[in-house]
């Protein structure tokens, strides 16, 4: 299954599977754009769970919005963590 992270407000997108490596997702991002600041960790899975815990949010680099995540189990576990907050 693929992450997606997508901007709802300019349509800016970077999909990537979890289990993709944080030098494939960088490679990635440098050759398709957009660049998006994204936490520390050893895979795409684990640098979005990073970026959410550490600013609750991930900007889309075209317009500064809070981008959506699309996959199921990350966006739950995403949404419980900010409840606790």
């Amino acid at each position: 299954m693929q992450i997606e992270l997508f901007c709802n407000c300019c349509d800016c997108r970077f999909v990537a599977p979890p289990e993709a490596s944080a030098n494939e997702v960088t490679d990635r991002m440098f050759e398709r754009g957009p660049w998006y600041a994204l936490g520390d960790g050893e895979t795409f899975e684990d640098m979005i769970f990073a970026s959410l815990t550490q600013e609750g949010y991930i900007a889309c680099p075209e317009c500064g919005d809070p981008v959506a995540v699309s996959e199921e189990s990350l966006g739950e576990l995403a949404m419980s963590m900010l409840t606790q907050m």
